[in-house]
Formats: structure tokens, C-alpha cells, sequence
């Protein structure tokens, strides 16, 4: 997890191709600064007050912003989607399956699984970046 300034986020968004907008900076900053991916629904809960932004903005932020590749959108099965912001680096999370818990897990490293499943494809020559997901029970449901 790294915090980024405005000026960085500015640039950012900039750098992607997007106008400016005090909305999709205010979604980028949550972002950055929270441990775990976050469902739309968190997000708004945590961004209307403060920047007084509507679920139907947030949507479209998140839209706009992940096409442009500033975001990573993460598909748990919990039948919503989460969202991180796209660093560039791996991204492996531990989900519980029973009550939907999400921790982050960093500084482990699977180059040689991607490396061996790059040799087995048929059709993939390079990877950029991953995502895994690994299902089981938290403490708290076990």
C-alpha cells in the first residue's frame, strides 16, 4: 500500500489520458490509502459525505478509471466486484468464503508458478502482472 500525494494522483490520471476531476482524484486517494480491495459500496459509504459523491459517479469513475489502467478490478465470487488501484505489482489476497473477509497478502513472491505456467501455454508469451485469489475460512469462521 502507498499513499500518493494530489499532485501525484494528478498526474496520474494525466498520464492515463483522463480530464482531472475532483471526483476521480477523490476515488484514487481513497484508494491509495486503504490496505484491502473495496466494493463500490464501501467506497461510496466512504466517499459521499466527505466529497459528496452518488453512487452513479463513483460507478463511472471506477468505469473510466479502470480502462484506463489505474485500477485493477477483482472478481472474488461474492457477486460484486472489488477495486484496488493498479500499481504494477502482484496482487494475491487471502478470501474467506464464508463471511467474505479479504486480507492482502504482499511480499510473497510466485514467479517461478507464473514462469512455469508461461512455458506450459499455448498462447501466452509474456505476463505484466497478476492477481491471485486463494479460498478458505478466516480465524473467525474456522
Amino acid at each position: 500500500m502507498a499513499s500518493y500525494t494530489q499532485e501525484e494522483l494528478t498526474g496520474m490520471v494525466q498520464e492515463a489520458g483522463l480530464r482531472v476531476t475532483g471526483h476521480r482524484l477523490a476515488v484514487l486517494g481513497y484508494l491509495s490509502k486503504v490496505k484491502n480491495p473495496v466494493t463500490v459500496y464501501e467506497l461510496v459509504d466512504a466517499l459521499r459525505k466527505k466529497d459528496n459523491i452518488d453512487q452513479a459517479t463513483v460507478y463511472r469513475n471506477l468505469a473510466s478509471l479502470h480502462e484506463a489502467g489505474l485500477l485493477r478490478r477483482l472478481d472474488f465470487n461474492h457477486g460484486h466486484a472489488h477495486y484496488e488501484l493498479e500499481t504494477g505489482r502482484a496482487s494475491h489476497q487471502l478470501v474467506c468464503s464464508n463471511c467474505e473477509t479479504i486480507e492482502k497478502i504482499e511480499g510473497i513472491s510466485i514467479d517461478d508458478t507464473v514462469k512455469k505456467m508461461l512455458k506450459k501455454s499455448k498462447k501466452f508469451k509474456q505476463t505484466t502482472t497478476h492477481s491471485m485469489e486463494i479460498y478458505g475460512l478466516c480465524k473467525n469462521c474456522a
